[in-house]
């Protein structure tokens, strides 16, 4: 059975090896851009190893995190398929590696592999659906859950092994505010309020996770105070 993960984990063997076939690979270092918003989609990423941010800029100037890919995502998809401009961009987090397909490729591909073009619609698919969920559950929660909810889904992508690992986000409280639906004011008395019940630690461009599984379940109960890292935590 095909993992329910990311697409590349979707294709066969043989299916991703004939897509990644048709590109080039391509490496970049913290802060590259791998697209720009407002550019002509004409290629796809497909990422190999590393984290990306998704980031929108708007008519002022200001920015905003609207997600974090990571191994296996395809990137760029939407607009190599309705001929228009990236709608955001996408920077290296840390180092990156990938394959570049360009867009004339990508789309042949698919027309030869309908099993292939039905994962990218997928993809698309879910991932409407996921923002869609994203902004209701981050509307109805309180901010210290959203923060929470926000932490959780960011360890996935940057911290390997056993979900009770010490785990360290390194997002900015602003980049964290913006993932949690937040002012950065309320994330900043929830951080505070999160450091209160040892669930959290917080350093100049980063979020420590003492304990990711008490962090899971402070999700669900306001009352639970974390372990701290603690070898004999419950939790695990």
């Amino acid at each position: 059975m095909r993992d329910r993960g990311n697409f590349a984990t979707r294709l066969s063997t043989r299916e991703l090896t004939g897509l990644l076939d048709r590109g080039r690979p391509v490496e970049y270092g913290p802060g590259d851009h791998l697209m720009r918003q407002g550019d002509e989609g004409d290629f796809v990423i497909v990422v190999r190893s590393g984290v990306v941010k998704v980031i929108s800029s708007d008519h002022a100037g200001g920015t905003r995190l609207l997600a974090v890919r990571g191994p296996g995502e395809l990137l760029g998809e939407i607009a190599c398929v309705d001929e228009g401009v990236r709608s955001a961009s996408v920077l290296a987090q840390g180092l990156v590696s990938g394959v570049k397909i360009a867009r004339s490729r990508f789309l042949e591909y698919l027309d030869d592999h309908p099993a292939v073009a039905r994962e990218v619609t997928r993809q698309v698919t879910l991932r409407l659906r996921a923002a869609e969920n994203h902004a209701a559950a981050m509307t109805s929660e309180c901010v210290d859950i959203r923060v929470l909810q926000a932490l959780a889904d960011m360890i996935a992508f940057f911290v390997e092994g056993s979900s009770r690992t010490r785990a360290e986000v390194p997002l900015r409280q602003c980049e964290l505010a913006q993932l949690a639906t937040a002012s950065l004011v309320a994330t900043h008395r929830s951080l505070r309020r999160l450091r209160d019940r040892n669930l959290v630690t917080t350093q100049y461009g980063r979020v420590q996770v003492p304990c990711a599984a008490c962090l899971n379940r402070a999700i669900y109960s306001k009352t639970i105070t974390g372990c701290g890292g603690s070898p004999e935590c419950i939790s695990g």
